[in-house]
């Protein structure tokens, strides 16, 4: 065996497409009890698809490792299925179901952006909008996706979705109001030039997974992982419910509209009451650092102690309960 496979072998038969940095990093946990089934599991896996599950497991347990926590694996509960992780630290106990957002290739992806399209941040509507558009269009069509989807975005509702053709039937591109934000200019989302990439309905069905795995009476903590940047946002709107316009609610201050959310999330009303928090990390092949942001049901639901401790280990939030981004650099002052 030579030196790069005794460097990449403890991670299996994909060890090489991981970030040499990394993986130095990862193998000084090599020996580690809890470690050792995970990296195990890794490397038995022929897929990459299997390799991928497994390393966001290796990734979230060797965060808790490196902050202090005492982990098991693969704990058994009463309906005969299991946790991913068991996890202790200072006083608490709880149960992480990890699981895995495939979107890799598309997060990959990377769009040259038309100076043509910063008019449209110059519109005053206070909403989170989805462009996309095919990349072969000359300046002169693209021009013309600008100046339609100006004309749409300034009277669209959230949800309004605008597929916009050229004289012969030809599709230019697409414009979608996604959502409402606290700014007073359109914000733009760049999509793909094959449609926009709504993952929403997967990490729902992430999240009704994770919860089939909850230890009964414990703390349960799903943690989903995934390749972009920005899924976080998918991960919230899955939880609290899509963005809708309300006209049973007084508008907020300086607002003429007032927006909450649809009952179609897995927090929405009274259901599943038991899972209280969930986290998003950005899980890659790459990068040494986990970016990632917390979300909880509602503030005070658990003591300030765990969700300190939340916050610290799986994100952050900001005194209103809303969720914020962990910036990628915390990592390196926590050791974490």
């Amino acid at each position: 065996m030579n030196g790069e496979d005794r460097s990449h072998g403890f991670l299996g038969r994909f060890g090489r497409e991981v970030n040499r940095p990394l993986r130095d990093r990862l193998q000084l946990l090599e020996d580690h009890p809890a470690m050792v089934p995970l990296l195990e599991r890794l490397r038995t896996q022929h897929g990459l698809r299997g390799f991928l599950d497994t390393w966001a497991e290796v990734r979230v347990a060797a965060k808790l490792i490196e902050a202090g926590c005492v982990i098991d694996v693969e704990v058994p509960t009463p309906s005969g299925r299991s946790c991913d992780l068991a996890v202790h630290l200072r006083g608490h106990d709880c149960y992480v179901h990890v699981k895995r957002l495939a979107n890799e290739e598309t997060s990959g992806r990377r769009l040259g952006i038309s100076s043509r399209l910063r008019f449209l941040e110059r519109i005053k509507r206070p909403f989170i909008v989805r462009i996309r558009w095919e990349q072969s269009l000359s300046e002169q069509r693209m021009q013309e996706l600008v100046e339609r989807a100006a004309s749409f975005i300034k009277h669209a509702h959230i949800g309004d979705e605008l597929t916009v053709r050229g004289e012969s039937g030809e599709e230019l591109g697409g414009v979608r109001i996604v959502a409402p934000w606290e700014g007073t200019h359109v914000s733009l989302a760049i999509g793909l030039p094959d449609g926009f990439i709504d993952e929403v309905p997967r990490i729902r069905r992430l999240l009704l997974r994770a919860h089939r795995q909850f230890m009964p009476r414990a703390t349960n903590i799903i943690v989903i992982a995934s390749a972009g940047t920005k899924d976080a946002t998918d991960v919230e709107t899955a939880l609290l419910g899509s963005h809708e316009e309300r006209w049973d609610a007084h508008p907020a201050r300086g607002r003429r509209i007032a927006y909450g959310r649809a009952e179609d999330g897995f927090w929405s009303g009274q259901g599943r009451p038991e899972s209280l928090a969930c986290s998003w990390c950005q899980i890659d092949l790459e990068s040494e650092q986990m970016p990632r942001q917390l979300f909880l049901r509602e503030p005070g639901s658990l003591t300030s102690s765990l969700e300190s401790l939340l916050e610290e280990l799986l994100g952050r939030r900001d005194s209103t309960g809303s969720s914020t981004p962990m910036p990628p650099g915390d990592d390196a002052g926590s050791g974490a």
